[in-house]
Formats: structure tokens, C-alpha cells, sequence
């Protein structure tokens, strides 16, 4: 079970060496673990440099280039579009929040929910991902590339095989485009069928058309989640309310 995230007040007390093991990094300046963790949220004005935000750019730029490296020296055979929908599947939010949830680090992660304006799953998954990004930053800083790059190996890398071998899965408003297009000769249309929830926690209905016809309906926390929701749904044949 997911811990809750902590506050700000608590966050600072937490042990973080279960996290270290679980990371596998021993870090020998635990202020930078600790930035990694840290969002801007939780911080005076004043002191916004020390978040995550920095880290988790460098880490975005690193883990990108080792994912477009192992993916070209995997798949030679792929094109450049093939490669590009791949490595922005495998670094999307998704992806990275699935390891942050794998790592535990909900727990850990240092967050004021109070002063945020919107905080909902979504934004749980967020903090995730930019944490996993910044995790990578941090330990390359501490330990070096070698390190850094294991912990993305070790992590991430092997996650690319399996998205690989769903093709829906990475990009599913594609697929059933391409899909539709060969069998009906048109286009789907998606349409916002409902939004609920309060102004912080805001869930969204999309539904899918082909012409009149209503194929599938998703839902999320955005109206982009929902609308690959639903074409999940209908590229996997689950019945759309309509049929039952």
C-alpha cells in the first residue's frame, strides 16, 4: 500500500535510508537526496532553489539520452518515428509514475498539498515522475554517470520491452485512428460528455464517435487522459455503455 505523501513539517524527520536502499545509492551529500525529493511547494520564496525543479531538468535531459540510445541500439530496425512515439512513452508521466510508485516514494516526497491549487491523481503521478527525474540528477551529481545511469538501467529500461510490444499502448488515439481509417474511411471524433469533482479534483467523461455512433467512453483527470482511456477501451473491444 502507497504511503501518503508527507507534510512539510514531517517530511524533514523521515529516515531516508530505506529510500537510499531502495534506490541502491548510499549518498554521500544526503542534502542532495533530500533536494531531490523536495518540491517548490514546501519552501519559503525565498529559498524555491532548493526544490527538485533543477534537478529534475538535468534529469530529464539525462534519462532522455540514455532511453534514445538503448532504443536505437535495441531496435535497429525501427524508424524515426517508431523510435520518437517509443521514447516518449517510456519518459511520459505514466511510465515515471508507475517507478515512483514502485519505489515508494510517496512517502518520502516533501509537498505543502495545502498550498496547492489543484491536487488530485494526476497530480499525485506528477510529483511522481519529476521525482524520479530528479532522483536521476541526484545521484549522478553524487555518485556520477556510471551510477546514475545503472539506477536507469536497473529501473527503467526494462519497462521499454513491454511498451514496445503494445503498440496501442503507446500512443492508443493513433492506433484506433489508423485503425479506423483502414475499415470506415473516416475519422473519430471525441466529444467531453461530463466534468465533475471539485474545482481541485476535476474527472472527466470523453466519449468516441464515428459519425453517430458512440464506440467508447473514458475517464480521467484531464480530457486528454480520458480520451486515450477511451481508445483504449475501444481498440481492446470492452463495450461502450451504448452496447449494454
Amino acid at each position: 500500500m502507497t504511503n501518503p505523501l508527507p507534510t512539510q513539517n514531517t517530511a524533514s524527520a523521515i529516515d531516508l535510508t530505506p529510500l537510499e536502499e531502495r534506490v541502491g545509492v548510499i549518498f554521500a551529500d544526503r542534502s542532495l537526496l533530500v533536494r531531490a525529493l523536495t518540491h517548490h511547494s514546501s519552501l519559503p520564496e525565498s529559498e524555491r532553489l532548493r526544490s527538485y525543479d533543477t534537478l529534475e531538468f538535468l534529469g530529464d535531459a539525462l534519462l532522455g539520452a540514455q532511453v534514445v540510445e538503448y532504443i536505437y541500439r535495441s531496435y535497429p530496425d525501427a524508424n524515426e518515428g517508431e523510435m520518437t512515439a517509443l521514447k516518449s512513452e517510456v519518459v511520459s508521466r505514466r511510465v515515471l509514475a508507475r517507478v515512483g510508485e514502485r519505489l515508494d516514494l510517496d512517502g518520502f516526497i516533501r509537498v505543502d498539498i495545502a498550498s496547492l491549487r489543484t491536487f488530485n491523481e494526476r497530480s499525485r503521478d506528477s510529483l511522481r515522475a519529476d521525482v524520479v527525474e530528479a532522483l536521476v540528477a541526484a545521484i549522478h551529481l553524487d555518485q556520477g554517470r556510471a551510477a546514475a545511469e545503472a539506477f536507469v538501467a536497473r529501473e527503467i529500461l526494462p519497462l521499454i520491452a513491454a511498451i514496445k510490444a503494445d503498440p496501442a499502448g503507446i500512443n492508443p488515439k493513433g492506433a484506433l485512428q489508423q485503425h479506423i481509417l483502414r475499415q470506415m474511411g473516416v475519422l473519430p471524433r471525441y466529444e467531453t460528455l461530463a466534468e465533475t469533482g471539485r474545482d481541485n479534483d476535476r474527472h472527466y467523461t470523453v466519449g468516441i464517435y464515428v459519425g453517430e455512433r458512440l464506440l467508447a467512453t473514458g475517464t480521467g483527470s484531464s480530457i486528454k487522459e480520458a480520451s486515450r482511456e477511451a481508445a483504449r477501451i475501444a481498440l481492446h473491444g470492452e463495450p461502450s455503455p451504448s452496447d449494454k
